[in-house]
């Protein structure tokens, strides 16, 4: 009985150490990114391995009756977990750090807790603890002494007589082409397609940027990522552009935020303005993949059922019951990620909705693609594509029952006519387009071609249709003429209500990807999916010219060629000349920066009256 107990401690011991391994790799990724603290899974992750270590450690107690058994015992718990982690773990060179180094490092921390336990007992157990505990705690402080901008609700200026109640939706990674209302054959988005019914959709529509951070950003500012600054190469929002939820609160507007992306974030700047923040991101769905023990969770069947939609539907239903009939005019941000990778992390149901595959090989394919956005994996990008679209369609159909949630609420208030509701997604997917997944590397259609609906039965007729492109940094402007509410500062693109009578507006339509630096193994061949490039797109008509930070130029012709095949760059040299010319003089109206220049973070210049006059003579400006 006494080696099963001893067994037992030092099969803990292992587990604390590479526990503290692992704590410290998880921080030092969310440092790096710049993302907020996600503690729970690190808590809840560092105690489960404290268990899973000993109960491997009871099982492997046998060898402690060998000669330096306890040293037998240790490179067995090392191996093991080497070997659980690399079966959990799909092939990726970045990857290869997460379950190779954890194990590695358990068994040398070990070692040196053997000698140092011959002074005190219990020194190696609690170095350990500090070592996860500093870990999380230096996450925390960081977090906490990030700079924070809330209202003051106690000066709240009154909101001007009828000002309506705001409804921001974002469907997180949703492309426009698998969404019912822009022809997908597959009924994904009911919800959706209801609401677009009853009001305007837009049918095409682009995002600024290709992924979270961007995007939003571009979104609350109505500034292009190279104007308010915050994009791959400055992971933060500076406090210099005007907020959307600022301004509506200056308005007396009352400003919440219910999300679970962590992008959205006050430590990043992007939740600034708002008086309430869910915050759900930090419950125990965000990051659970980066700690082995859930992975092992995971490959077992037991993994989380969501990406925290339902917390973030669930609290937004809950604070909307519990608000008073008095309240101020409402401004509320809501953002699902159900449709983002990992794809399998979703409920049973609709994970499944669209095929027959069971949940083991759906979640085999799922890790593969998402080893793939950090480098290399062993990813078959043919046999990949129809499990992965399936799994997609399946976050998007997930995705738009939360929206039902959401409106049903609305409904039951009495309060959702008479709200201005906005309903879009920050960027697409490619789902093996151009032999690519993800949304990261690329400017193509699938990536920045969003949904975008805009329902207000009191200012916009039901069953109204755009279909000249607009660009999504206009919803701000939009939002903020709808509420009657000044903008505070520059707007890169102004309110999209005239294109609902077939006047410009929504230009120009841009969308800006910077560059990240990675190993050459990570980098495309093409100039298009490069991800140590830069690249920025414009669009006019069915043309789009795409630029790059190497000086390349490329044009497609979206009405002949929809899937970007064809660079009609050599062919049409008037017509690239021309764009090329026209993206000049809104770069110079803006106060955008070339694509090889030094980029500073925020700084959004007025229009230039010489080329906002060429605008308006080219009939792109009012």
């Amino acid at each position: 009985m006494k080696t099963v107990f001893r067994g037992m401690a030092l099969g803990a011991g292992y587990a604390l150490a590479l526990a503290s391994v692992e704590a410290w790799l998880f921080v030092h990724r969310l440092v790096s990114m710049n993302l907020p603290p996600i503690t729970t899974p690190a808590v809840l992750g560092s105690l489960l391995e404290l268990a899973l270590g000993a109960v491997l450690g009871l099982l492997l107690s046998p060898l402690l009756r060998l000669r330096l058994g306890w040293l037998w015992h240790l490179a067995a718990l090392a191996l093991v977990w080497f070997g659980l982690s690399h079966l959990t773990t799909p092939q990726s060179d970045f990857l290869f750090v997460v379950f190779i180094v954890p194990p590695a490092a358990g068994f040398v921390l070990c070692l040196v807790g053997h000698r140092l336990a011959r002074f005190r007992r219990w020194l190696p157990a609690t170095l350990g603890v500090l070592a996860v505990l500093a870990a999380i705690g230096f996450s925390e402080v960081r977090h906490l002494n990030a700079t924070r901008s809330l209202p003051d609700v106690a000066t709240r200026p009154p909101a001007q007589p009828g000002a309506p109640d705001i409804v921001l939706i974002v469907l997180d990674t949703v492309r426009a082409a698998n969404v019912s209302s822009y022809g997908y054959e597959r009924d994904t988005t009911p919800t959706f397609d209801t609401l677009a019914r009853e009001g305007a959709l837009f049918l095409d529509a682009t995002a600024p940027s290709t992924w979270s951070l961007p995007s939003h950003a571009s979104l609350f500012t109505g500034l292009f990522p190279s104007g308010h600054g915050a994009h791959q190469e400055n992971r933060k929002l500076s406090e210099g552009p005007p907020m959307l939820a600022e301004t509506l609160a200056d308005a007396g507007y009352q400003t919440v935020c219910f999300t679970a992306n962590a992008w959205i974030s006050e430590s990043l700047g992007t939740a600034r303005g708002f008086e309430y923040s869910d915050e759900s991101w930090r419950g125990g769905n965000a990051g659970r993949l980066m700690m082995s023990v859930f992975r092992l969770f995971d490959y077992l069947g037991f993994s989380t059922q969501d990406k925290g939609g339902a917390d973030v539907a669930s609290n937004f239903e809950s604070w909307l019951e519990a608000r008073p009939e008095d309240a101020p005019p409402l401004f509320v941000f809501i953002n699902f990620l159900e449709a983002h990778f990992p794809y399998h992390q979703l409920p049973d149901g609709y994970l499944r909705e669209y095929t027959a595959r069971d949940r083991g090989k759906l979640r085999k394919i799922s890790m593969q693609l998402l080893a793939d956005q950090f480098g290399d994996s062993d990813l078959d990008p043919v046999a990949a594509r129809d499990p992965a679209r399936d799994m997609y369609d399946g976050g998007i159909r997930y995705s738009d029952e939360l929206l039902r949630r959401v409106t049903d609420g609305l409904r039951r208030r009495g309060s959702l006519d008479s709200t201005v509701l906005v309903v879009l997604s920050d960027h697409g997917e490619l789902l093996g387009e151009h032999g690519g997944y993800g949304h990261g590397p690329s400017l193509y259609e699938p990536v920045t071609r969003v949904p975008l609906l805009v329902r207000y039965p009191p200012r916009i007729e039901a069953g109204t249709r755009v279909d000249t492109p607009v660009s999504t940094v206009g919803v701000k402007a939009t939002l903020l003429e709808l509420a009657g509410v000044e903008p505070q500062g520059p707007l890169h693109v102004s309110s999209l209500l005239p294109a609902l009578e077939g006047r410009p507006a929504g230009a120009p339509v841009l969308a800006e990807r910077f560059a990240v630096t990675r190993g050459s193994q990570s980098d495309a061949t093409s100039s298009l999916m490069r991800r140590s490039l830069r690249h920025r797109s414009y669009r006019v008509g069915t043309k789009k010219l795409i630029e790059t930070s190497e000086g390349e130029t490329f044009l497609f012709d979206l009405a002949l060629d929809p899937d970007e095949k064809r660079d009609l760059a050599a062919s049409e040299p008037a017509e690239l000349s021309r764009l090329v010319d026209e993206l000049a003089t809104w770069r110079a109206a803006l106060g955008l920066p070339a694509l090889d220049a030094d980029i500073e973070a925020g700084a959004a210049a007025e229009l230039d009256p010489a080329a906002r006059e060429r605008l308006r003579s080219l009939g792109y400006v009012e």
